[in-house]
């Protein structure tokens, strides 16, 4: 199994949050850095990979709400895709909200 641990406190554009996860995942160079092109390379991936997210929710408020979205898209590709398992730094962000 592949162990991908991600740190969002290090980026702080975009633009960074965007390279952060190509190096940290290994996405090809055609990789299209938005977040439509992240959901797609992480439903593709076909080997076991677990992924746990810290400092998505660090309060910078330039960067909340794309790390939001980003959150999202790690929650929806991990529904979609058994070979992916997200593991959230807050407890409450490893439910979908109708598991409460």
């Amino acid at each position: 199994m592949r162990k991908i641990l991600l740190d969002f406190r290090i980026a702080d554009t975009k633009e960074k949050v965007q390279e952060y996860l190509m190096l940290s995942f290994g996405f090809p160079d055609y990789y299209g850095r938005n977040l439509d092109a992240l959901f797609d390379m992480l439903t593709g991936l076909r080997e076991d990979t677990c992924v746990g997210i810290f400092g998505i929710d660090n309060g910078r408020e330039a960067l909340a709400g794309y790390l939001k979205q980003v959150k999202r898209v790690l929650q929806d590709a991990e529904e979609e895709n058994p070979y992916l398992c997200v593991i959230f730094e807050t407890y409450e962000d490893n439910f979908c909200e109708e598991e409460w």
